[in-house]
């Protein structure tokens, strides 16, 4: 199955951000090389540990931002972090003791045939992204909605800073079929980018829409067909 894959930014912004995104990797095949050969019964020789890992691939930080979290804000601490550091902002608290805060790094999934799309915290790696930010994970179905996935995270209202290094795996999208998944690259040309802006503000106009809601709404008006034709037309491989 081919799962396309973006990022998307205002196009004043957007080739400066673009070049700066990797593809996702399989979880396993990173974690295959690191295999040890003292066990042949490891987890890795682990059906149910496949199955769950497959098609899930790591999402990694495209900067590196070191900040310091205040109540009126972020604050950089390192010279590379005045730029990083604007990407963070709060989102309304969910629960008592921790800030919830958003990482602006958008990932953009659409896929032509049903796959749900869903992340998970990057639990097989150990970083301070792991240790200090706990993430906060989705699902949604990628052919009926073109929303970007961006970076969610609860951290503890005593946590002084926030320190994310580039490469630092921040999540991990699994594509949920049995199918093999073939990662594909496209521009995000400016009608897909509207598109999906609309998707990001719909809410805006229907407050509290269910998923099934937002899907009726995308399918109604053909935005399906739309984006598979300009992905196709703009695909980098």
């Amino acid at each position: 199955m081919d799962i396309f894959w973006s990022t998307v930014y205002p196009k004043e912004v957007y080739a400066d951000y673009n070049m700066l995104y990797k593809e996702p990797q399989p979880l396993l095949q990173e974690l295959l090389a690191e295999r040890g050969q003292e066990n042949p019964h490891d987890f890795f020789a682990c059906p149910a540990f496949h199955l769950h890992s497959s098609n899930m691939f790591v999402v990694r930080s495209t900067l590196d931002v070191n900040a310091a979290i205040r109540k009126e804000g972020f604050a950089p601490l390192d010279d590379k972090s005045k730029l990083s550091a604007q990407l963070l902002s709060y989102m309304h608290p969910t629960r008592k003791g921790y800030r919830t805060l958003l990482f602006d790094h958008r990932m953009l999934f659409f896929s032509e045939n049903p796959v749900v799309l869903a992340t998970y915290p990057a639990y097989m790696h150990r970083t301070e992204v792991q240790t200090n930010l706990c993430y906060v994970p989705a699902a949604y179905e990628i052919s009926k909605w073109l929303r970007p996935l961006q970076g969610t995270y609860e951290v503890l209202e005593t946590l002084p800073s926030i320190k994310i290094r580039q490469d630092d795996p921040l999540y991990y999208v699994k594509f949920e079929t049995a199918e093999k998944v073939r990662l594909r690259r496209f521009q995000t040309v400016p009608e897909l980018q509207e598109i999906t802006h609309g998707c990001v503000h719909y809410k805006l106009f229907r407050p509290h829409s269910s998923l099934e809601r937002v899907y009726a709404a995308f399918t109604q008006t053909k935005l399906q067909k739309r984006v598979l034709k300009l992905i196709q037309e703009n695909l980098l491989d």
